[in-house]
């Protein structure tokens, strides 16, 4: 038996209430394992189940929800491939974990590199302007491959990204590509792999559509980085950053004060999936070296927590906020290193929409106002 999932967890991956999920184990449908933690289910007879509805048929033209082997969002915990995110950020490289999502096994070492390939990008990439920011140069990175060396479906998408990230910066790793990038030396792995997935968000939602029309490899990563460019996404850690300075120069108090007079929420607080807390922030803030950073956290939580309920515990965007304050990094860091990471995660839903069927998302629109 694989690991047992939560009620949540098997609720959501039969696209039911909890209240279904429990009438199916009363009828006998699917069995449930009273644990410590409530009810647990067997994820094999679950996704057996959920093929089961899938053959009867469901209306065509529309998908509601999008079943994944990638990727676990259970309570406070996350899980590629059923493996701990937080541990797997402690003991693998960025590499490691991308083509754990892409193949099921964490093999290690850079990624291959087609040398042609990347000096064309890296050529191009090299005449931009200097003011062109990281990010941007991110995207004609990719734009690049796509118009030089199209992916095609079922091809390796290593050549792609270390053609992309060469483009960047020397290195031999993504971790020291990125480092080098932002004018550090310490070590990213772990907040790559962190944020190299994190289930259905826009921007992955944005990769499996162009994935579901057999676009290759890099238009894929245009659509995903597309939909990434704002301030709701992964720009976001840039108004935590701002958050985070204020608390440094005028006190957690003031900070938190004034916030809730501009009628905003914090930001870097509260998160639309999790609910107790988010485990990347967790495991970042823990990792912050002693420092100005590391004493205010523990206080501006508290006043958030105090000013707005315990459901506004930080989230990743402070985290990333709190790594760049804490080694003197760039305020928009964190988009980077957001948008490096999460190219493993667009990388491997592609991959897998790729053995879907082809052209199934369509939204249902209701013509009039």
């Amino acid at each position: 038996m694989d690991e047992l999932i939560s009620t949540a967890e098997a609720a959501h991956r039969l696209g039911v209430k909890t209240a279904t999920l429990y009438a199916y184990v009363s009828r006998g449908v699917l069995r449930s394992v009273r644990t410590p933690d409530g009810s647990r289910f067997d994820p094999g007879e679950v996704d057996a189940l959920a093929g089961r509805g899938r053959a009867t048929g469901r209306p065509a033209g529309a998908v509601e929800t999008v079943r994944s082997r990638l990727t676990s969002l259970d309570g406070h915990r996350l899980r590629y491939r059923g493996q701990d995110a937080v541990a797997l950020s402690r003991e693998r490289t960025f590499e490691e974990v991308a083509r754990l999502l892409w193949t099921g096994v964490a093999a290690p070492g850079p990624f291959v590199a087609q040398e042609p390939l990347t000096a064309a990008v890296r050529a191009v990439v090299a005449g931009l302007p200097e003011q062109v920011r990281p990010p941007a140069r991110l995207r004609v990175a990719v734009a690049v491959c796509g118009a030089l060396a199209p992916t095609a479906p079922g091809a390796s998408p290593e050549p792609l990204l270390a053609a992309v990230l060469g483009a960047l910066a020397p290195g031999t790793t993504t971790a020291g590509t990125v480092a080098a990038v932002l004018g550090t030396t310490i070590d990213l792995d772990p907040a790559l792999v962190l944020l190299a997935d994190h289930g259905l968000a826009v921007s992955t939602v944005a990769a499996r559509v162009a994935a579901s029309a057999r676009a290759p490899l890099s238009s894929v990563l245009a659509a995903a980085l597309g939909a990434s460019d704002g301030p709701l996404h992964a720009s976001a850690g840039t108004a935590a950053h701002r958050f985070l300075t204020r608390a440094l120069t005028d006190g957690p108090a003031r900070a938190v004060a004034e916030q809730r007079r501009s009628g905003a929420p914090p930001p870097g607080f509260g998160h639309v999936v999790h609910t107790e807390r988010d485990p990347r922030a967790d495991e970042l803030l823990a990792r912050l070296p002693a420092g100005p950073v590391a004493d205010v956290v523990p206080d501006l939580v508290g006043q958030v927590v105090r000013a707005h309920g315990a459901r506004a515990f930080p989230n990743v965007d402070l985290g990333l906020a709190a790594l760049a304050l804490a080694h003197d990094l760039p305020p928009d860091a964190g988009e980077l290193v957001f948008e490096v990471a999460r190219t493993a995660g667009w990388i491997a839903h592609a991959l897998e929409e790729y053995e879907a069927p082809g052209l199934r998302f369509r939204v249902r629109g209701l013509h009039g106002a």
